[in-house]
């Protein structure tokens, strides 16, 4: 049985602020999904727990050498 998740409005747009651009190659670089499961994100739709928890590894990673994101106005 899978163990998949959803992610509130709130947490997608925190995912959102990550990114320098919504292009297939920062999806991957920053969080390391397809563009896929970025619409399932978005649309609030379930995706693997794994999945989901690797991003947000590879997200803490990808700051952590510098990346950087959007900043809120």
């Amino acid at each position: 049985m899978l163990n998949l998740v959803t992610v509130t409005p709130e947490e997608f747009a925190d995912l959102r602020m990550s990114l320098p651009a919504i292009t297939d190659r920062y999806l991957f670089d920053v969080f390391g999904i397809s563009e896929t499961t970025w619409v399932k994100l978005r649309k609030g739709l379930p995706i693997k727990r794994v999945t989901l928890e690797r991003a947000l590894a590879k997200r803490e990673r990808w700051r952590a050498m510098g990346g950087g994101g959007r900043f809120a106005a």
